[in-house]
């Protein structure tokens, strides 16, 4: 007779396989990024929602809040070697690895990052975190730049995949940043 407590045996797993939900993450990131885009280019006169407002190395942009899960400080980094200059290395934040990225040294002013810089950890696979001097305040629903956009566009930010567009608060002209191009050179290198 078979025990009535005896756990039955293992089949095959249920759950998807990791590869299966990290590419689901891509697909929804890269979503997200073509949703906000068409958003972006018809939101009227303002861009729905909270920015962060960042600072890096004297330049300033909005990062969407909704593709931040938190921001930290600065915290010791473990380099990777064979990186890119703009990636400082990694750390862990609530048990998983996250890629430190520096905002200035992608606008090609490389320097190292204040002790008292920020990480602005986006969602996404992998896990990517913007370094930044400080993250200001937050702005919601900041108005469209209206003008020229190429011309419009801070000099320090011109040929910036991570612009998706301008947006103007307090009479400063301020890219909006995406930061899914970033996101999925770092998910193509480590492939």
């Amino acid at each position: 007779m078979a025990n009535p407590t005896a756990t039955p045996p293992a089949g095959p797993d249920p759950r998807p396989p990791r590869a299966a939900l990290v590419a689901e993450v891509r697909r929804l990131a890269e979503a997200l990024s073509r949703a906000q885009a068409a958003l972006l280019a018809d939101a009227g006169e303002a861009v729905p929602g909270a920015h962060l407002l960042v600072e890096a190395a004297g330049r300033r942009a909005l990062l969407p809040a909704a593709g931040v899960v938190e921001v930290v400080q600065l915290v010791a980094l473990v380099p990777l070697p064979g990186a890119p200059p703009h990636v400082l290395g990694t750390f862990v934040c609530r048990g998983a690895p996250v890629v430190a990225v520096d905002l200035a040294t992608l606008l090609g002013l490389p320097r190292p990052p204040n002790l008292d810089a920020q990480i602005a950890v986006l969602a996404g696979a992998p896990a990517v975190g913007l370094v930044v001097d400080r993250v200001a305040r937050l702005v919601e629903s900041p108005r469209l730049f209206e003008g020229d956009v190429a011309a419009g566009t801070p000099e320090a930010w011109r040929g910036s995949p991570l612009v998706a567009g301008l947006c103007v608060e307090d009479g400063e002209v301020l890219p909006l940043l995406d930061a899914a191009p970033l996101v999925a050179s770092l998910a193509g290198s480590a492939a």
